[in-house]
């Protein structure tokens, strides 16, 4: 009976020992399934984090593009005029017209390169002319940095329009006034600085320029030349605007230069009238050396949404009285035809009549348009803006 009992306990234990380890190896089982499960959502998670990675700087990259192409703008505009005259300039030509590439950071920096057409066109045809200067050809190579360390400073360097004058522009063949060549002075190498706060608000804007007097070449000459603009806002529809220039013309016998130029622009508060006047005291001038006065004045009106009629008036001391009468129509947005007859009042030779076609297409990649409404089709008021900067 004992020996029974005693076979029966270790039977048990026995039993109790095989269940015992059979449980173990389960647990022991589950525990390694477990932590392959928890290795496999590990490696997952971090497929997942590593995607993650991988999209964030995607979207960085994309922020760091479109941030740099807004901050950096690079854009070709244009200007193509065709002119045909009777008189003193018979002929037909393509002055004034101009291609320029202009590349823009921050709207603090910008560096412009400008094209005269006109010096590639031989017999009215694309083709370099015998005398072609590359001097001459490029019209402008500045850079202008503003707003420096935050100050509302502006520098120009290169080769630039010099602040002076007013210098309005609305005749279909504005240079066809005689006073025009006197109104401004281009196409030479200088620094200009322009201070637009800190002036005790007895004027708007200052501009200090000093420059070469040789103009139309490529090469640095003397700097004999400084000039300021002072500009003020008298209302929000009259501008005026006061100059003095210093030119020392080296390259010229004709002596030291000056020019004071006053002007005063105003428009009516519709845009559909606008008048301007400028007066200017000089001294030997190479074009008019027996002259020392001179004055412009003129207006235009919008007679129709598509067409501008323009009325001007010019006088120099001792040469010439002029008066002209123009027309301009918007054809398109970009394209605009424009007719001039003048009457020329000599003081030393025949009096004559001159007439004047011009034809002006505007192109380019900053959408830039010229005319607000045309005969067919739309766009921008940029006409009166250009007049009145």
């Amino acid at each position: 009976m004992k020996k029974s009992l005693i076979a029966l306990s270790i039977l048990t234990l026995l039993a109790q020992s095989a269940l015992a380890t059979d449980t173990n190896g389960d647990k022991k089982e589950k525990k390694k399934e477990a932590e392959k499960q928890e290795q496999v959502k590990k490696d997952k998670e971090e497929e997942i984090d590593e995607y993650d990675e991988i999209d964030d700087f995607d979207d960085l990259d994309a922020e760091l593009d479109e941030g740099l192409e807004s901050d950096f703008q690079i854009s070709v505009d244009g200007e193509v005029n065709a002119n045909a005259m009777t008189g003193s300039n018979d002929g037909v030509n393509f002055q004034d017209s101009y291609v320029s590439l202009s590349a823009v950071y921050k709207n603090k920096i910008r560096a412009v390169i400008t094209a005269k057409l006109e010096e590639i066109f031989k017999d009215n045809k694309i083709d370099l002319n015998d005398d072609f200067s590359l001097g001459e050809f490029i019209q402008e190579a500045y850079i202008e940095i503003r707003e420096i360390k935050g100050s509302p400073v502006a520098v120009i360097v290169g080769k630039q329009p010099i602040a002076f004058g007013q210098n309005v522009q609305a005749m279909p063949i504005f240079n066809n006034n005689p006073l025009a060549d006197l109104q401004e002075i281009d196409e030479v190498f200088g620094l200009t600085v322009e201070l637009t706060e800190g002036l005790f608000g007895i004027f708007d804007q200052a501009e200090v320029s000093v420059f070469e007097s040789k103009e139309g070449d490529f090469e640095i000459g003397k700097i004999d030349g400084v000039s300021i603009r002072l500009s003020k806002a008298l209302t929000d529809n009259w501008l005026l605007s006061v100059s003095h220039a210093e030119q020392g013309n080296s390259h010229l016998n004709s002596g030291h230069e000056r020019r004071t130029s006053v002007g005063l622009i105003g428009e009516t508060s519709d845009g559909m009238l606008v008048g301007w006047v400028e007066g200017m005291y000089f001294s030997n001038n190479p074009k008019y050396p027996n002259s020392s006065f001179g004055i412009t004045a003129g207006g235009m009106m919008r007679v129709h949404e598509t067409t501008d009629i323009i009325v001007e008036y010019t006088y120099i001391e001792k040469e010439v009285h002029q008066i002209g009468l123009g027309a301009r129509v918007a054809l398109t947005q970009n394209l605009s035809l424009g007719a001039e007859v003048r009457y020329n009042d000599y003081v030393s030779s025949k009096d004559e009549f001159t007439f004047g076609l011009n034809m002006t297409y505007t192109f380019g990649t900053s959408g830039r348009v010229q005319n607000q409404t045309s005969i067919f089709g739309g766009g921008d008021d940029d006409y009166e803006d250009d007049i009145l900067d």
